[in-house]
């Protein structure tokens, strides 16, 4: 598969997507950590919705990644 420098560029783009998801993730779950461990039920419940949503959001950038990759590997054999 020979690569345009277009092409090779938005490989690049497309894993620093995946990078992000992951580091998202990561952060994520540090950060809402300790609302999770606190005794009152409120925190709990804060904690149970920013984990729920950084999660989306980690997954939905990742997946657009994916999906850029995907789109660009199918480009290039399709050219060539």
């Amino acid at each position: 598969m020979e690569l345009s420098p277009e092409e090779y560029g938005a490989y690049w783009r497309a894993s620093l997507y995946v990078a992000a998801g992951i580091v998202i993730a990561v952060l994520g779950t540090r950060v809402t950590s300790p609302f999770l461990s606190h005794p009152n039920a409120g925190a709990v419940g804060l904690g149970l919705f920013l984990f729920v949503a950084t999660v989306v959001v980690s997954a939905f950038v990742a997946m657009l990644g994916v999906a850029r990759v995907v789109r660009t590997a199918v480009d290039a054999e399709m050219r060539g």
